[in-house]
């Protein structure tokens, strides 16, 4: 049977707890409390109330260095080895390679298109600046005598379309047929045609960037609208480029003969072998620009324009001059040496005019593509 626990019980037994956590010490005659841990299992006892259980002070949680809040917070470098002046290792970033495309240099163009404009101030194409004008009243004038001269240029191109429309008409009712000349003429017509709206609007909006478009990309002007040394350095960079192609694509020219004892020379045939449109474009004078697929386009028709020019060339007979002669014997990839004399040219150029003559049109192109690649 349960004794039972009376208040004062109760009271007698928190007065012990209290005094056994709490000695007195009575050192050197000053009294003070000494704080001793105690760990005591509390009276639970069923039959008690709520407001009757003994309540017990809480525990103290130990003492604890109070928490900083760093914002932001340190940076944790790690160690790298002994060295007394360690740094953080930089993130890894790609470098790009370096471009294979020369950088423009502008100062040279600039020099460059300033000595077209006095070439063709000397030659009378166009007129100079007026005796004792400052810097501003001759670069104006420059300026305005280039806007006038590109004018005339693209007003040229439109008012030959009547030119055009006169020979073809002289055909249709059966008079005198094409000559060379007048084939070139509509084929330059053509061309300049494509050129001209591209050529208005940098002419409207950049008038200025006409002579560096001269130097760095000359096919974009109109015939019409080049300066005589401009056209000059124009032909001597597609001879350039012409040498370079034959020295430096030896091996594809060699491959597209290996082709050629299986089975004849084609545009397949250069399709199939890796550069080699690249190298036949370089050769003939044409853009490289683009993808194969591209290359192959143009190789086909500058040798369609080609054929049309041999036949008009077998008609009419004539004999051609210097200049119109390297010009005709560039257009077929057939490279000369400065010491290559006039009759030498001639001869070559009817060797490759023989080999083509009365031939059907597959025939005639995989002859043109063997004299081609036969003086590489």
């Amino acid at each position: 049977m349960l004794r039972s626990i009376s208040r004062q019980d109760v009271s007698r037994q928190l007065s012990f707890n209290v005094a056994s956590r709490y000695s007195i010490s009575h050192r050197n005659q000053r009294p003070s409390l000494l704080y001793t841990r105690l760990y005591s299992t509390p009276t639970t006892d069923p039959r008690l109330s709520p407001s009757e259980k003994p309540s017990l002070p809480p525990n103290t949680p130990p003492r604890s260095q109070p928490k900083l809040d760093l914002r932001p917070g340190p940076v944790k470098t790690k160690s790298l080895g002994n060295s007394p002046r360690a740094t953080a290792k930089l993130p890894d970033v790609p470098v790009k390679a370096p471009s294979s495309v020369p950088k423009l240099n502008l100062n040279a163009a600039k020099h460059e298109a300033q000595r077209d404009i006095e070439e063709a101030e000397k030659h009378g194409i166009l007129p100079p600046p007026p005796p004792g004008a400052n810097w501003f009243r001759a670069t104006l004038h420059k300026a305005i005598e280039l806007a006038k001269f590109y004018f005339r240029g693209v007003k040229l191109i439109f008012s030959r379309r009547k030119q055009i429309a006169a020979i073809r008409a002289r055909i249709r009712e059966g008079g005198p047929p094409l000559t060379r000349a007048e084939f070139r003429f509509i084929q330059t017509q053509k061309d300049d045609v494509n050129k001209v709206i591209p050529f208005i609007i940098i002419a409207l909006l950049l008038e200025e960037v006409i002579p560096l478009i001269a130097i760095y990309a000359p096919f974009m002007l109109p015939s019409t609208c080049v300066l005589p040394s401009q056209r000059a350095r124009i032909e001597a960079k597609k001879a350039e480029k012409a040498l370079a192609s034959s020295v430096n694509s030896k091996a594809v020219f060699h491959a597209i003969k290996s082709q050629a004892h299986l089975a004849p020379l084609s545009l397949e045939t250069i399709k199939g072998v890796e550069g080699a449109p690249t190298a036949i474009c370089s050769l003939l004078g044409l853009s490289t620009l683009g993808v194969d697929a591209l290359r192959i386009r143009r190789v086909k028709k500058h040798l369609e324009f080609v054929a049309e020019d041999d036949a008009l060339l077998l008609q009419d007979g004539a004999s051609l001059k210097d200049r119109d002669l390297d010009d005709t014997l560039a257009e077929r990839g057939l490279l000369l040496s400065k010491a290559t004399t006039t009759a030498s040219k001639h001869a070559l150029l009817q060797q490759w005019l023989d080999a083509v003559r009365d031939k059907s049109p597959e025939e005639a192109l995989s002859a043109r593509l063997s004299l081609i690649l036969s003086r590489q």
